[in-house]
């Protein structure tokens, strides 16, 4: 199996999350070993360029903020990382005019869709992999993040958010071939009513509202169009645990599971795994493992199922 990138450019517009500021985001193809990319176009050139890895992370309070040694940062990252590692890119630059990556739906689903309608190249370089030799396990409070052996790559998480509507939700799936086109990637973003007015005081969320997000209260959601899942809040938190993985800059043959984690516990995992060094092991990729990673045998017509999605479940 060989890296990948995209076959040609897209451009997408649309406002920030949390600063609420309009920005333009355009994503490039890039050559081999290039990884991906992040570049500030409204900053100069020399402390323009931050590249997408678990080590620049400086911010994951309700996001993946990446910076560079200059201060220069992305910030809201998380969902076109997901794009990009479930549909198998590896190498691409990323051109950015403002500090924070548009929202869009809140979910990773219009990447995937231009990603999708120009094209993804198959390189000339074998892709290498991580494969998980050995659990590893990171703990905070009551949340705990772990990798583990496994045969395919799975993600496995589970929350518990008592005296609301969503309570308890859990999910166990591997996503391999096309299952994160078909059955994660426009699952959205969540919050809980009672934090909004909080968020917003903060300076979190000013971009955000139910045509970008899932609103939990004690008795329901809000949400535009209705839910798209009746798990949608756990499908969101897997979309947002491969876009953390996928800054390892390898695919990871193993299994990721995960109680009440998220951008912090993640990239705690990750850190603390390669301090260990020997829970990870780099090898050339081999036609065997084509089944056994995302972003294999995808195409526009695993998008079909999701163009009505948002009306499949009543509020």
């Amino acid at each position: 199996m060989y890296q990948k990138t995209l076959k040609s450019s897209f451009s997408l517009s649309g406002k920030g999350l949390h600063t609420g500021n309009k920005a333009r985001v355009t994503v490039h193809p890039a050559p081999v070993d290039h990884g991906i990319v992040f570049k500030r176009t409204d900053q100069p050139l020399f402390k323009s360029l931050i590249k997408a890895s678990f080590k620049n992370v400086t911010e994951t309070f309700l996001r993946t903020e990446l910076s560079n040694e200059f201060g220069i940062s992305v910030t809201t990252a998380e969902h076109l990382l997901a794009a990009l590692a479930g549909t198998g890119i590896q190498n691409a630059l990323i051109e950015l005019n403002s500090k924070e990556i548009p929202i869009l739906d809140g979910s990773s689903l219009v990447f995937v869709k231009e990603i999708l309608q120009v094209g993804i190249a198959e390189q000339d370089k074998v892709l290498t992999l991580f494969k998980v030799i050995r659990p590893f396990r990171v703990e905070n409070g009551n949340s705990w993040a772990e990798v583990t052996p496994a045969k395919k790559f799975a993600i496995n998480f589970e929350i518990d958010w008592p005296d609301t509507v969503l309570g308890k939700q859990s999910l166990d799936i591997p996503i391999v071939n096309g299952t994160f086109v078909r059955e994660l990637c426009d699952s959205r973003t969540f919050c809980k009513k009672g934090d909004v007015a909080r968020l917003k005081d903060k300076g979190f969320a000013l971009g955000g509202g139910i045509d970008n997000a899932i609103v939990v209260d004690r008795y329901s959601f809000a949400a535009s169009d209705g839910l798209r899942y009746k798990d949608e809040c756990i499908r969101h938190k897997i979309l947002d645990a491969l876009g953390d993985l996928s800054l390892l800059g390898k695919p990871i043959l193993g299994k990721f599971t995960s109680y009440s984690g998220g951008h912090k516990l993640t990239n705690i995992l990750l850190r603390e795994a390669f301090k260990r060094g020997d829970i990870f092991q780099s090898k050339n990729s081999s036609v065997e493992d084509k089944d056994k990673l995302p972003g294999f045998d995808i195409s526009m017509g695993d998008l079909e199922g999701l163009q009505n999605s948002a009306t499949h479940f009543c509020v």
